[in-house]
């Protein structure tokens, strides 16, 4: 399977002016690989848990070396749907039933989806031909701290997302097709559903463990990236 950094990378290195929606895990992961300055380059995109860790150690290195002010700026066309759990794929269809000029991809958790599968069949009913939906299928929540499991084992999502009506559903495990077929996927008439089987962060809680406080702005970025992602839409009415 591939990594965490590996998933992400492929998305924000090669969606272009795609809007890019995203649940908490992969919120973080594009803060580190697009840095301050914005864009994807420079971090490896290496397997497994050493690649990981080099992938993050460089995207920290690439971020702290940024402009300090207005580092908001970096997430100009991307929107996190934090605290919406759940509410991704949803923020996503609007968008891209709103923006049919502009792809949109929507970076979904497993247990963010299991909240709200209906919007499966939402978003099929609706077809938007611009939304690409993909599932990071790494089988836990809270990843990275509790590891805890989802409520079940091995869900099909690609199949689920084939039988609600997705125009194409398919999972991917290894890191070198998704880099091959994202681009093929991306230009695909929607919606489009990628299931991506993806390692599981290793766990950090343990004896002695304590969680720092996670600062305000991380609830309320959703609303300044909703201004960003306003004004930017702007510019496309002509």
């Amino acid at each position: 399977m591939m990594n965490i950094v590996q998933a992400c990378g492929v998305i924000a290195k090669g969606r272009g002016d795609a809007i890019v929606v995203s649940t908490m895990l992969s919120m973080f992961i594009f803060d580190r690989i697009e840095g301050a300055d914005g864009r994807a380059n420079m971090v490896p995109l290496l397997g497994g848990k050493a690649g990981l860790v080099l992938g993050l150690a460089v995207a920290k290195v690439k971020q702290a070396l940024g402009p300090k002010e207005g580092a908001e700026v970096a997430t100009t066309g991307r929107i996190s749907s934090v605290p919406l759990m759940g509410g991704a794929a949803g923020l996503g269809l609007g968008l891209a039933l709103g923006q049919s000029a502009r792809r949109v991809i929507v970076v979904d958790g497993d247990s963010s989806l299991l909240m709200e599968l209906g919007v499966l069949a939402t978003a099929a009913s609706q077809r938007p031909g611009n939304l690409m939906h993909v599932v990071v299928h790494n089988g836990t929540q809270f990843t990275g701290l509790a590891n805890m499991k989802i409520a079940t084992t091995d869900y099909q999502f690609a199949q689920v997302a084939a039988q609600s009506g997705y125009a194409h559903a398919e999972r991917i495990s290894d890191a070198a097709q998704w880099a091959d077929r994202f681009p093929v996927l991306l230009a695909m008439q929607g919606p489009v559903f990628v299931e991506l089987m993806v390692d599981p962060v290793p766990q950090q809680t343990r004896d002695g463990f304590e969680q720092e406080e996670m600062p305000d702005r991380q609830f309320d970025r959703m609303g300044v990236e909703a201004l960003a992602l306003q004004a930017l839409l702007a510019q496309d009415t002509p």
